[in-house]
């Protein structure tokens, strides 16, 4: 198994050139570009993407997954107002072109997420938000094609539609196109009670993107791998037995201002262990 990270556990110490430098000299081959990285950007998002890109040509990390825009967004794409609804997926689509640009195989994407609505009961906002989940999936993996990008949607830790892995299958299924798949996040599992280990068997190979990271069950606290309460011996056995070939991305954060040194040494005893059990 190989490991990777989401840059954006070093990027704000340390910039672009210097944080892939170290990725680089700490043996880890492929990484996640985060939204974070281009979320100041506004206007000038397209100049961001295209620096970006140019300044990663010099190292030899592939970027393997992008995490597109989310927040609200995510409202947007659910929202009751077709134009509403039509401009923030016209916003999604775009990062499928960014993710292009970046060299990526995957984007990585966030569920439309549901409201309260004044005259309708729950059950019937949630039914339309699937529908139109699946509408979402299918225009994504039409012009992803087109960019040959694929779409991960990640489970989300709102205990809303995505959230489980039979809610994910049922968007694979009904949307039953190419160029779709999860991105499994082990922490958002562990804090909807779900097993971590029985959900990458039960998602088997539409896993083409990960999430690595921790907690205590309660909370998203994003620590590292072995700082929870996740039996990462039991995950690493069930990406084993699905076969998994894909790089498994760390997302972890800082903890309380770590300095990159101990970020580093903290990269190395995690991804030490996890080998060793792996």
């Amino acid at each position: 198994m190989e490991f990777g990270l989401d840059i954006w556990l070093l990027y704000p110490s340390l910039g672009l050139e210097k944080t892939l430098e170290t990725v680089e000299r700490e043996g880890f081959r492929y990484i996640e570009y985060p939204y974070e990285m281009f979320r100041d950007a506004g206007e000038n998002l397209m100049r961001r993407v295209k620096e970006v890109a140019e300044k990663a040509k010099s190292y030899s990390v592939k970027p393997y997954q992008v995490h597109g825009e989310y927040g609200s967004i995510n409202f947007e794409l659910t929202s009751g107002d077709p134009v509403s609804r039509e401009k923030a997926l016209g916003r999604m689509e775009e990062w499928l072109r960014y993710a292009s640009m970046l060299e990526a195989d995957v984007l990585v994407v966030h569920l439309g997420f549901p409201r309260p609505r004044l005259d309708e009961t729950y059950d019937r906002v949630i039914e339309g938000v699937v529908e139109l989940n699946v509408e979402i999936a299918r225009r994504l993996a039409e012009v992803g094609e087109e960019y040959g990008v694929k779409v991960a949607f990640e489970n989300c830790v709102e205990p809303w539609f995505g959230a489980s892995p039979a809610d994910l299958l049922l968007l694979l299924e009904e949307a039953d196109v190419q160029g779709l798949g999860v991105c499994l996040d082990t922490g958002h599992l562990n804090v909807n009670g779900l097993d971590v280990a029985g959900s990458i068997r039960r998602l088997g190979d539409a896993i083409i993107a990960t999430h690595l990271h921790d907690n205590d069950g309660r909370y998203d606290q994003h620590l590292p791998p072995l700082a929870g309460s996740i039996d990462w011996r039991e995950v690493l056995k069930a990406f084993r037995e699905i076969k998994f070939d894909k790089p498994l991305i760390y997302e972890f954060g800082s903890q309380r201002g770590q300095s990159p040194e101990n970020i580093v040494a903290t990269l190395r005893l995690v991804t030490g262990y996890l080998k060793s059990i792996g």
